[in-house]
C-alpha cells in the first residue's frame, strides 16, 4: 500500500496546476498573480474548513431523533402474529401488555392493533386492512386499551404489520422532535454559510479589496489634480460636460488619468525639434542653435543667439490726465494702431516716444491705472525718453522694436482678457517691461558675448547677460527722481512691480522659449475639458473667457506663466503680423544677425548659422523659424486664448508667403519643393487645429 501511494505521489509532481507542482519563481511572478495564489489558498483553506464542519456536525442532529434502523416494533408484531397463528391466544393478550409496558418509557408507541389481512393496491403500496365485525380474539384484539390516544395528524401514524396482524404506533412526538433537528440543522447551516461567506469576504477585502481601494483613492485624488476639477469650476458647467469624478466607474478613470499622464509625459520629453538633421538646410541649422543654445553642426556648446522680447503682467486699470491727442498725431491711423498691421519701423523718433505714452496712459479706462494725473504723465514722458536714448542705433533691437513690442503687449492683453484675472499693478508692470526689455542692445546675442569673453558675459558668469543688463538699465533709470515712473507706488507695489518686471525680461531668453512652450501645452492638457468646452460670445464675436477659465489664469503660479508668456510672445510677434510688416521686421533682423556675422569674421570665431550673409537663403531661414519655434509658440496660445487667432491667421499666411518666396529664388527640385510644402502644410494643419481647440 505504502508503495503505490508513493508512486502516485511521485506522478503528481509532474502536474503542474496540482500542488507540489513545479513552482514559478517568485521573482517572475506578477502582483497580480501573487494575489491570486494567497486569495485562493485562503480561499481553499477556508472551504474546506467549511466541509468539515458540515461533514462532522450534521450527523449529530440525528442522535436525538428516531433511530432508523429500529426493528423492535416489528419484532413485537412478529411475536404477536406469531401466537395467534399457532393459536396461543391468552399469550397474544399478555404479549400485548408486555408490549405497553415496554413503550412507556419511550414517547411513542402502540395505540392500537387489530387482526385483518394485508394486500397490496393498484399503485403497488402495502397496505392492511382490518377485520370487519370482529369475533373471538380478533374482538379481544381490537378492543385492546393501549394506553396512548391517536396521534393528531394521521401522518404521525406509524403502520407495523404482519400478513394477518397490524399495530399502528403513534410517532407524533419524534416526528416533532425530528422537525426540531431539521430546522436546526438549516439554521445551522445557513449560520456556518452566513460565518464563512463573511470569512471570505474579509479575506478578499484584506487581501485586494482594500489594497484596490487605497489604489483607487488615489487615482480619484490625481484625477481631480488632473483634471482640474472643483466645486465652483463643476458647478458653472452643464451636465453633460462635466465627468463626475464621484460616480465614474474607477477603472474607466484610471483609464482616462494613465492616458492624460501619458500626455503629459510625452510632452514633457518632447524636444519639439527633429530628431534627424542630416537633410536640413543651413538655414533649419541656425534655428535649431539659437533654440537650444548649441551649435549642431559643431556639436559645440555656444553661440546661442536671442531675438529680443518684452515680458507681461498685469490686471485691468485705468488712466487719465492724458492730454487730448490723436493717433494721427503720431502718424498712425486707429484702425492701424488696433490691427497686426501696426508698424513702428515707419515712425520718427518723436512719434515712437509719443506713442509709446499714450499706449501706456490709455491702456487702462479713465480715472483707474497707475498714469492718471498731469504729473504722472509728465513722469511718465520723461521715463520714456531717457528710455529711448538708452536705445542703440541697430538694425533690429532698437527702440523702434521696444515701442512694437509695447503695442504688442497691449493687443495681447485685451485679447486674452486679462482683466479678468490681472491685477492693474500687474498689467502695468509688464508695459513697462515691454517699453525696457531691450535696453542698451548692442546688436549682437548672448552666444556672441560669451565667446568673445565680453565684460556682460564675464560679469553674470554667460547666464543672459543681455537680459540682466536690460533689467539693470532699466532700473538705472528709475532710480533717478526726474526719471522714477514708480515714484507714487508704495513699498508692497514697488517690491511687485519689480519682481514682475525682471522675471518677465529675463525670460525673453530664447534659451527660455522651449520651457516656456512645454508649460502653455501643460496647461491645456491638465485643464482639457475646461478649454474644449463650447465659449460664449460677445455681441462684437470675440469669444468671452469662462469662469472656469478665469480660475485656472487666477493661480499665482500660472498668472506668472501668463506674464512671460504675453511678454515673450510680444518679442516674437513679427511672423504673425500683417505680410508687409512681418517682411520689413524679417529684413532689419536678418541685417542685424549678418552684422554680427561680419564681427564673427574679422575676430576668426564661427560663424553663426544665420549670420553668414553669403550664404543664407532669407526665405527659407524664416520658414524654418516659423516651423521649428513660432508655431508650436503661438500653436500652444491661441489653445487658451481663441481670441488670438488672427495672429495664428497671420502666420499661416505668412509661411506660405515665405514659402513662394523660396521658391521663386531658388527654383528647386520637384522633390524639394514637395519635402517645403509638406512642412508648410503641417504649420498651417496645426495652426488650424488650435483655432478649433482639437485635443493634443
Amino acid at each position: 500500500m505504502l508503495q503505490r501511494i508513493d508512486t502516485v505521489l511521485r506522478f503528481l509532481r509532474f502536474l503542474p496546476f496540482l500542488a507540489g507542482g513545479d513552482k514559478q519563481d517568485e521573482t517572475k511572478t506578477g502582483i497580480a498573480s501573487m494575489i491570486s495564489g494567497q486569495l485562493a489558498n485562503l480561499v481553499a483553506t477556508r472551504v474546506a474548513c467549511l466541509t468539515i464542519i458540515l461533514v462532522m456536525v450534521i450527523p449529530l442532529f440525528d442522535i436525538w431523533t428516531f433511530p432508523q434502523t429500529d426493528y423492535s416494533l416489528q419484532t413485537w408484531v412478529n411475536r404477536l402474529s406469531n401466537n395467534i397463528d399457532e393459536g396461543r391466544y391468552d399469550d397474544t393478550m399478555a404479549e400485548l401488555e408486555l408490549m405497553k409496558d415496554f413503550y412507556t418509557r419511550y414517547a411513542y408507541g402502540p395505540y392500537r392493533s387489530c387482526m385483518g389481512v394485508a394486500y397490496t393496491n393498484a399503485q403497488g403500496v402495502t397496505a392492511f386492512d382490518c377485520t370487519t365485525n370482529p369475533t373471538g380474539i380478533a374482538a379481544q384484539v381490537a378492543a385492546w386499551d393501549s394506553g396512548r390516544a391517536a396521534p393528531p395528524r394521521l401522518s404521525a401514524s406509524l403502520i407495523v404489520h404482519t400478513t394477518t396482524f397490524m399495530v399502528q404506533v403513534n410517532m407524533h412526538a419524534p416526528n416533532q422532535v425530528e422537525a426540531a433537528f431539521n430546522m436546526s440543522t438549516m439554521l445551522f447551516i445557513i449560520l456556518i454559510m452566513v460565518f464563512c461567506g463573511l470569512a471570505l469576504s474579509s479575506v478578499v477585502t484584506d487581501l485586494a479589496v482594500r489594497p484596490l481601494e487605497r489604489m483607487l483613492g488615489t487615482v480619484r485624488k490625481i484625477a481631480s489634480t488632473v483634471f482640474k476639477f472643483s466645486a465652483e469650476v463643476t458647478a458653472e458647467q452643464n451636465d453633460e460636460e462635466v465627468t463626475d469624478i464621484d460616480s465614474s466607474n474607477e477603472m474607466k478613470l484610471l483609464e482616462k488619468v494613465v492616458q492624460k499622464l501619458a500626455i503629459i509625459a510625452d510632452l514633457q520629453t518632447s524636444r519639439n525639434v527633429p530628431d534627424k538633421t542630416e537633410d536640413m538646410r543651413d538655414e533649419d541649422l541656425g534655428i535649431l542653435s539659437m533654440m537650444h543654445g548649441a551649435n549642431i553642426a559643431e556639436k559645440k556648446g555656444r553661440n546661442t543667439r536671442r531675438i529680443s522680447g518684452s515680458a507681461g503682467v498685469g490686471q485691468r486699470k485705468k488712466a487719465i490726465g492724458v492730454p487730448s491727442v490723436r493717433l494721427e498725431d503720431f502718424g498712425v491711423s486707429q484702425e492701424v494702431f488696433a490691427s497686426w498691421n501696426f508698424n513702428a519701423l515707419n515712425l520718427s523718433k518723436n512719434q515712437r516716444v509719443n506713442l509709446a505714452v499714450y499706449t501706456v496712459c490709455k491702456f487702462h479706462e479713465d480715472g483707474e491705472g497707475f498714469v492718471n494725473t498731469g504729473d504722472e504723465v509728465g513722469m511718465f514722458q520723461r521715463f520714456t525718453t531717457a528710455v529711448e536714448k538708452e536705445y542703440l542705433p541697430v538694425p533690429f533691437h532698437s527702440f523702434a522694436h521696444s515701442v512694437d513690442v509695447l503695442h504688442a503687449v497691449s493687443r495681447v492683453l485685451r485679447s486674452i482678457a486679462s482683466g479678468s484675472y490681472l491685477t492693474e499693478l500687474e498689467e502695468f508692470s509688464l508695459l513697462i517691461a515691454a517699453i525696457g526689455h531691450d535696453i542698451g542692445h548692442p546688436g549682437v546675442n548672448n552666444g556672441f558675448l560669451s565667446e568673445v569673453g565680453h565684460e556682460l558675459a564675464m560679469q553674470y558668469n554667460d547666464r543672459s547677460p543681455l537680459e540682466n543688463m536690460h533689467c539693470a538699465k532699466l532700473y538705472t533709470i528709475t532710480s533717478k527722481h526726474e526719471t522714477n515712473v514708480f515714484y507714487h507706488l508704495s513699498k508692497e507695489q514697488y517690491k511687485e512691480v519689480r519682481k514682475h518686471c525682471i522675471e518677465t525680461i529675463l525670460h525673453t531668453d530664447m534659451m527660455a522659449h522651449q520651457a516656456m512652450v512645454k508649460d502653455l501645452q501643460m496647461l491645456f492638457q491638465m485643464n482639457t475639458e475646461v478649454f474644449t468646452a463650447e465659449p460664449e460670445s460677445d455681441d462684437k464675436g470675440q469669444m468671452m473667457i469662462s469662469p472656469a477659465e478665469i480660475e485656472i489664469f487666477s493661480d499665482n503660479d500660472t498668472k506668472t506663466k501668463v506674464l512671460n508668456c504675453v511678454l515673450h510672445s510680444a518679442d516674437v510677434s513679427n511672423p504673425c503680423r500683417g505680410w508687409e510688416v512681418t517682411h520689413a521686421w524679417a529684413m532689419v533682423c536678418l541685417e542685424e544677425f549678418f552684422a554680427q556675422g561680419d564681427q564673427e569674421k574679422v575676430l576668426g570665431i564661427p560663424v553663426q548659422f544665420l549670420n553668414d550673409r553669403d550664404k543664407l537663403n532669407k526665405p527659407n531661414s524664416q520658414i524654418g523659424f516659423i516651423e521649428f519655434m513660432i508655431s508650436p509658440f503661438f500653436v500652444a496660445q491661441i489653445r487658451l486664448w481663441p481670441n488670438l487667432h488672427e495672429m495664428g491667421s497671420n502666420l499661416a499666411q505668412n509661411i506660405a508667403n515665405w514659402q513662394d518666396m523660396w521658391e521663386k529664388e531658388m527654383n528647386p527640385a520637384e522633390e524639394e519643393r514637395s519635402k517645403v510644402k509638406g512642412r508648410v502644410d503641417k504649420v498651417t494643419r496645426s495652426i488650424s487645429e488650435a483655432i478649433e481647440r482639437a485635443p493634443l
